[in-house]
C-alpha cells in the first residue's frame, strides 16, 4: 500500500461549516469570495492592513484559541482580513498545496484593493498558515512585513520529526518555505514556542536562520503549539502592537 496519498491526505485538518465553537464577537463583515468565505474586521483607517492565513485544524469558527488570536491581531487597530481555505468551513472544494495557494491569492487580490495606499501592508501566517504566507511574499507583490507564528521549513521536516525522512519523502505536498526565502525581500517576524510538539521549535529556528532580510525572532517559553497565546502571559499581545503597530 502506498502511502503518499495518505499523508498528504493528513496534511488537511480541514472541519466542515457544522463545526463551530465561537461567533466573533466584534464586528466584522463575512461573505463569500470566489467560494472562500472571507472575513473583514474592520480597524482604523489609516491603520497597516493585516491579511491572516490560519493553521490547519478547523475552521474560521473553530477553535477557541483562534479567536482569541484574530481578538489579538484586532485590539492592535489594525484592518484584518482573514479567509478559510477550500474545504475549510463554508468554503467550497477540496484542499491541496497548489489549491490553497490559489485561494491565498484570489483572497490578496481582494484586500490589497481595499488596502489604504501609503499604510502597511502585512501577512501573518500561522502553522500551516505560514507557508501559504510565505508563498504570497515570494509570489506576488512583497508585504511590508511577514509574520509567521509557530510555522516550519517545510512539511517534508514536519512530517520526518514524527517518523522517518524514508517516510517523509513518500508525500508529494512540499510548502517549503525554507526553499521560498531565497527570494524573500521583505522584513521577517516570528513566533515559536519552545515546547511545541507538532512543529518542533527547532524547525522554527531552522527557518528563521535561512532568512536573507532584517528579521527578528520571539520565543516563547514553556508554550506549545496551541497554547502559544495563553502560555506567553501577555507577551504574544505585546509582541503584536509592537510589531503591528508601533514599528511600522
Amino acid at each position: 500500500m502506498k502511502i503518499g496519498p495518505i499523508l498528504d491526505r493528513l496534511t488537511f485538518w480541514n472541519m466542515p461549516a457544522f463545526v463551530e465553537s465561537y461567533e466573533l464577537p466584534v464586528p466584522h463583515r463575512a461573505f463569500l469570495h470566489e467560494g472562500l468565505e472571507v472575513w473583514h474586521v474592520p480597524g482604523r483607517k489609516d491603520a497597516p492592513t493585516v491579511l491572516f492565513c490560519h493553521g490547519n485544524a478547523g475552521n474560521l469558527r473553530f477553535p477557541n484559541v483562534r479567536r482569541d488570536r484574530f481578538l489579538a491581531i484586532h485590539q492592535t487597530g489594525v484592518n484584518l482580513w482573514a479567509f478559510d481555505y477550500r474545504g475549510y468551513g463554508r468554503s467550497h472544494g477540496q484542499p491541496s498545496e497548489f489549491g490553497l495557494y490559489q485561494d491565498a491569492l484570489s483572497v490578496h487580490k481582494l484586500a490589497r484593493a481595499a488596502h489604504l495606499q501609503g499604510s502597511p501592508f502585512i501577512l501573518f501566517g500561522r502553522s500551516l498558515g505560514g507557508a501559504v504566507a510565505t508563498y504570497l511574499a515570494t509570489e506576488v507583490q512583497s508585504p511590508d512585513l511577514l509574520v509567521l507564528e509557530s510555522t516550519f521549513t517545510s512539511i517534508f521536516d514536519v512530517c520526518a520529526s514524527w517518523s522517518t525522512p524514508q517516510l517523509a519523502s513518500q508525500m508529494s505536498n512540499s510548502f517549503d518555505s525554507q526553499k521560498r526565502f531565497r527570494q524573500l525581500s521583505c522584513p521577517l517576524r516570528m513566533l515559536h514556542g519552545t515546547l511545541d510538539r507538532i512543529v518542533y521549535y527547532q524547525l522554527g529556528r531552522a527557518l528563521y536562520e535561512s532568512c536573507p532580510t532584517n528579521k527578528e525572532f520571539v520565543s516563547v517559553l514553556g508554550a506549545g503549539h496551541n497554547n502559544l497565546q495563553a502560555a506567553s502571559l501577555g507577551l504574544y499581545e505585546e509582541t503584536l502592537a509592537r510589531w503591528l503597530r508601533e514599528e511600522l
